[in-house]
């Protein structure tokens, strides 16, 4: 069945029933090896990013062991998402391969973390990868490769530290992404377990501003997840602490922060792992949802969820709410397993020869509560493998958010979501003023008489991701409002909106731009498109497809920012194969570069067929 697309503002033509929540069981399907992951072994970090700015989510994957030129399985990998299902292994550079053997060994493995951010804002993910020893920072240079920039950037930490996970956010609003890394051990005698907060001058430096930030926790952290605890626009931060008290800082506004956790109710002194933040209750306001070791359930040492009553203090709901019990959890987020609005928890675990299976939450939110039940086994969920991070995310771009576990001892886990049966919305973000993938952005949707909460953070245990804010939307077909506030202050709104798209929104502007999907057979008949060639294409390149009928064809090609390149039309006199040609060339005018573009065909006649493809112009 073809897969057709409607430009922005048109109606979709085909609506989506939406399905009962039992009609999820078993519609997770391991694809480890049909994607090509199978050749990646026993990894801890795993971080997802369209570093190439095709269009498709790619994924970094941290090996555990020590790097060595000899072994393969000891190095970092790359893996560029083909459009197809499928992911290719890029060949790097040794360095991007990660650190070879430290002073010291460590059970947790020698390389840990992973965390895309674009640091200088020009539209490329970098990448900071964490390890035991000196960390690193890889530039993009938007060619498909990397140059390392730690030395210069003055990020590098220290030779004897364990740094766990490493985040990107825009502690001071100035417009660029500043670092916060987690530290979890030092080896040396005399001990500095302090975290560090490295500001961004602007210019691909930092300053180590980690005491004058009161920013340097000593608390032996795993993660830390950003929050806008009350919503006064400044991001706040949450530690996930092993051996020890978990520490909520608030931000002041003013380069500073305050150590405010049992003011706020966030105490929870003891073997913190991973954390995961979203507004589960539909409130309005951002919860807090922490692993922990809870081998047999026994004692205190469960796993907290942290609900926000919104006025300055958080509840632990999570034993009424079912979650409070996981297993040795390490990784966990927040996603829509059906697309039905509710946001779903997801817990990876296991250690050594504690064996757990993971959980996974499906969120039955009523009357206000958010009530949890795992449903992990029933949806084919409930691996026993030893896990550590875990990303949602839609990789093959159908709709839904797939699950990747990274485990520690073997292959990772790739699970394709077949259930997401509601309607849905992708939000990729473009800032201006603020950071340029919108990291901290809060983005509100109302429709169908509900109003959706999400905060675009990315980060999770040994990861960080840049990835389009994902929403469920149940049984809505229509948007009534979209609205994004921007870090720094900037507030975009778009009304009116079809569901079932990816769409784009760059800040200041109001402009939207969008392809949605659906599958339309009757459509088909009318309109198929084959494909460009060539592709890629240094000079013009000719589009394919077939025509059920006579009629006029529009051609519009648009660059990945949702800039209008080209607008042309034909009268087609016969049926079958025809052919459309673009050469950049002929509109120069616009100064094109090299790079991906979309491009969309449409019928003049009644019914409106579009199919749409993607080509990679090489100037």
């Amino acid at each position: 069945m073809n897969r057709l697309v409607c430009p922005l503002f048109i109606l979709i033509l085909t609506a989506l029933a939406l399905q009962s929540k039992s009609a999820a069981a078993q519609n997770f399907v391991l694809r480890t090896q049909n994607a090509g992951l199978q050749q990646m072994t026993a990894t801890n970090g795993v971080a997802v990013a369209d570093y190439d700015r095709d269009g498709d989510f790619d994924i970094y994957f941290v090996a555990k062991a020590a790097y060595s030129a000899q072994d393969q399985n000891t190095w970092n990998r790359l893996y560029r998402n083909n459009g197809d299902g499928t992911f290719a292994r890029i060949g790097t550079s040794e360095a991007l391969r990660g650190r070879d053997n430290p002073l010291v060994s460590s059970s947790m493995g020698y390389k840990l973390g992973a965390s895309w951010g674009d640091y200088d804002n020009d539209g490329f993910p970098d990448l900071y990868l964490t390890n035991l020893g000196f960390n690193q920072l890889f530039h993009n240079n938007g060619d498909g490769s990397f140059t390392e920039v730690t030395a210069t950037a003055g990020v590098a930490g220290s030779e004897s530290q364990l740094s766990s996970s490493a985040l990107w956010f825009d502690y001071d609003l100035d417009g660029d992404l500043d670092l916060y890394v987690g530290v979890w051990a030092d080896y040396r005698s005399g001990p500095n377990t302090a975290n560090y907060l490295y500001e961004n001058l602007g210019n691909g430096t930092f300053a180590d501003v980690s005491g004058a930030s009161g920013l340097a926790d000593p608390g032996l952290t795993w993660t830390t997840i950003p929050i806008d605890a009350n919503n006064d626009g400044h991001i706040d931060l949450y530690l996930a602490n092993d051996f020890g008290d978990n520490k909520f800082y608030l931000n002041n506004g003013d380069k500073t922060f305050q150590e405010k956790t049992a003011d706020y109710g966030l105490e929870n002194p003891y073997h913190g792992m991973g954390v995961a933040v979203t507004d589960c209750d539909g409130n309005g306001y951002f919860d807090i949802y922490l692993t922990n070791i809870t081998e047999t359930g026994t004692g205190n040492e469960v796993n907290p969820l942290f609900m926000n009553t919104g006025q300055g203090l958080f509840l632990d709901q999570a034993a009424t709410s079912g979650v409070d019990l996981a297993g040795w959890g390490w990784g966990t987020t927040f996603f829509d397993l059906e697309n039905d609005g509710d946001q779903d928890l997801m817990v990876v675990t296991g250690y050594y020869q504690v064996v757990f299976p993971n959980y996974l939450f499906r969120n039955d939110l009523s009357g206000g509560s958010a009530v949890f039940n795992n449903v992990a086994a029933a949806v084919g969920m409930d691996d026993t493998r030893e896990a550590r991070g875990v990303v949602a995310f839609d990789y093959d771009r159908d709709g839904d958010e797939d699950i990747l576990i990274s485990n520690f001892t073997d292959q990772p886990a790739l699970y394709q979501n077949n259930a997401g049966s509601g309607s849905w919305l992708s939000v990729a973000l473009e800032g201006t003023a603020a950071n340029r993938d919108g990291l901290g952005a809060r983005v509100e949707v109302q429709a169908n008489g509900k109003t959706y909460h999400r905060l675009n953070y990315g980060a999770q245990f040994f990861g960080q991701n840049l990835l389009p804010v994902h929403l469920g939307l149940g049984t809505a077909n229509r948007i009534d409002l979209l609205t994004v506030h921007w870090p720094g202050g900037g507030v975009d709104r778009v009304s009116n909106l079809a569901t079932n798209q990816h769409i784009v929104i760059r800040e200041g502007e109001g402009m939207v731009t969008g392809i949605g999907t659906v599958e339309t057979p009757q459509l088909a008949q009318s309109l198929e498109l084959i494909g460009n060639y060539p592709n890629p294409f240094n000079g013009g390149t000719v589009i394919r497809f077939h025509l059920a009928r006579a009629g006029e064809v529009s051609l519009k090609v648009y660059a990945l920012s949702g800039q209008l390149v080209h607008q042309s039309s034909r009268f087609f006199d016969g049926r079958g194969e025809q052919t459309l040609a673009w050469d950049p060339a002929r509109d120069a005018s616009k100064l094109l570069s090299s790079g991906v573009y979309l491009y969309q065909l449409q019928t003049a006649r009644r019914e409106g067929a579009t199919a749409t493809g993607k080509m990679l112009y090489v100037k």
